[in-house]
């Protein structure tokens, strides 16, 4: 938050600001890291000061974030880093700004891999966490609690259990911010979490299919109309490719059948919008798909995309592929137009 251009971008239009500002998954370092290290005495001399400007707590903070990945394979650093995020770092959540509780949640992700000596503190990191996530009202906190609540939960041994309870209020509000922003990183926070709780998600699964399908409707649907639309509809089709690749990853309960053939009813209703509407860059869907019920046009370079579940479908339930000569029908049609197309 360097300039009052800034602020009031943060304030007017923080969707933009998101898009323009915000890409957690940058590496910031760079060949200046030692002209930051020079200057890490100078941030923590900001940071202790009383009645600092939030401005420059935040610039201060921003400098030791870059260098986190260093400061952590110093001994001497590392064993101070807990309590640097005890002291400067976890009541800086009750800020009043939304960009001090945003950089809040920003640093906690640089330093995911601290090791805490104190459960404690870990609790109450991802306590306040878990509640700019779901509670709090300013948008990139939101984005930035989401992404620093999964490298916690990925890092610290113990997140990963005193999470557990909240999983269906905190994957909802994923839900939410993601369909809100159209951030694809969140699609890639979203994939994470189900990998770390396959079990807890089960319940929830057909309401988060269907939630992503609903979004990645909206998404397709929605067409650019203003200025900058051009780089508005890259991001949007990076999203959708993000989505069909989370309801992808959904595949972790198909150990029950119920929920697997509900899920399956959703999937073929967005296999058949990407179809019939023609938006063949989206291949991802062919990984979705269990069978295949139409004839598609206009798709043989995406002929190798089809083969797996094509192969499942003629292998796996090889009865009921015979009992219906319908099936057998479109197999063969497919296979006669994909080879006589590149004759």
């Amino acid at each position: 938050m360097c300039t009052d251009a800034d602020e009031e971008l943060w304030q007017e239009d923080p969707y933009e600001y998101i898009r323009t500002k915000y890409d957690v998954f940058e590496d910031f370092l760079s060949p200046t890291t030692a002209r930051y290290c020079k200057r890490l005495g100078f941030c923590y001399q900001i940071l202790t000061e009383p009645n600092a400007d939030p401005r420059k707590n935040d610039g201060a903070l921003h400098r030791i974030g870059c260098l986190a990945e260093i400061l952590l394979k110093k001994k001497i650093c590392k064993d101070q880093t807990e309590c640097m995020l005890q002291i400067h770092v976890l009541p800086l959540f009750s800020s009043e700004l939304g960009y001090v509780r945003a950089r809040a949640c920003w640093v906690l992700y640089y330093f995911c891999e601290v090791k805490f000596k104190s459960d404690q503190n870990l609790q109450t990191a991802l306590e306040l966490t878990r509640r700019c996530l779901i509670d709090d009202r300013e948008m990139l906190v939101n984005v930035e609690a989401a992404i620093a609540l999964q490298v916690l939960i990925s890092n610290q041994e113990k997140a990963k259990e005193y999470i557990m309870p909240f999983i269906r209020p905190v994957m909802q509000a994923l839900f939410c911010i993601t369909r809100e922003t159209e951030n694809g990183d969140l699609t890639n926070v979203i994939q994470k979490m189900i990998h770390e709780y396959s079990e807890e998600i089960t319940p929830i699964a057909v309401e988060m299919t269907q939630h992503l399908a609903m979004t990645f409707n909206q998404v397709i649907q929605t067409g650019p109309d203003d200025e900058g639309s051009d780089d508005k509809a890259v991001f949007s089709q990076i999203f959708a490719m993000g989505i069909l690749n989370t309801i992808d990853t959904l595949r972790v309960v198909e150990d029950h059948k119920e929920i697997t053939q509900q899920l399956e009813g959703i999937c073929l209703q967005v296999i058949g919008t990407v179809l019939q509407q023609h938006v063949l860059e989206f291949s991802e869907i062919f990984s979705l798909a269990h069978s295949l019920t139409w004839e598609q046009q206009d798709g043989f370079n995406y002929f190798t995309d089809m083969m797996p579940f094509l192969h499942n479908y003629v292998a796996v339930d090889t009865d009921t592929l015979l009992s219906d000569t319908n099936y057998l029908e479109m197999i063969y049609s497919l296979c006669k137009k994909v080879f006589t197309g590149f004759i």
